[in-house]
């Protein structure tokens, strides 16, 4: 499955409304935000779709995850060409075999979660919160809405007077040491070193490389 699909899950008093653009798409943020009634909403309408009041419109089935058997690999691997939803009560998800059953896959799959999820490769710019915009007010529709985590952030050209302090240890480590050489280049050894490395370096400037998704969840 590729490309961007548009998704509405509406009822007569709540209304999501979202691109999922990614085959890997994180939903971040506090209780209360309305993360899981987005959840049951469509858990609801996939049960009974004709008598809940609820009105799904998307090009591609919109599953929701909700087998606690043990085999969940084997349940993920009967849905095809599908969004699926994936609320945090599962720990699987946080595994190294859920990356490789993802990056096989023909589906896309929104996450949500409020831990970081080390092992999965998502872009920034796919982590999400849910807000409520001002779109509609109680007692009428209230609307909601996905919003970017992690904002476009103007950043300055650096040059060679900086030292890099890179978060990975083997391949990224070694393209950035190739381009900038091995004087100005330090590996952190991982992103929970990133902070003790910076904090106990000698250098006055420097530039940290840093995987923004995994970094960004952490801090």
């Amino acid at each position: 499955m590729i490309g961007k699909h548009h998704v509405i899950v509406e009822t007569k008093r709540l209304k999501y409304e979202f691109d999922i653009k990614r085959n890997i798409t994180v939903i971040l943020g506090d209780s209360a935000t309305g993360k899981t009634t987005l959840v049951e909403m469509l858990s609801t309408y996939s049960r009974i779709p004709m008598k809940t009041g609820i009105r799904v419109e998307s090009d591609v089935p919109c599953v929701v995850f909700s087998d606690f058997g043990s085999d969940w690999a084997a349940a993920l691997r009967l849905i095809e060409n599908s969004i699926v939803f994936i609320d945090e009560d599962y720990p699987f998800v946080f595994s190294q075999d859920f990356a490789e059953l993802v990056s096989g896959s023909s589906n896309y799959f929104v996450i949500i979660t409020r831990r970081p999820l080390y092992n999965l490769p998502y872009s920034i710019n796919e982590v999400y919160g849910i807000r409520t915009s001002g779109k509609y007010h109680y007692p009428e529709q209230i609307y909601h809405e996905f919003y970017n985590i992690y904002q476009d952030v103007d950043i300055e050209p650096l040059d060679k007077k900086y030292t890099f302090y890179i978060e990975d240890s083997k391949s990224g480590f070694e393209f950035y040491r190739n381009a900038f050489g091995d004087s100005i280049c330090r590996s952190c050894e991982g992103n929970s070193q990133v902070a003790k490395k910076i904090n106990s370096a000698e250098e006055d400037n420097i530039a940290v490389i840093a995987d923004g998704a995994a970094f960004g969840a952490v801090n």
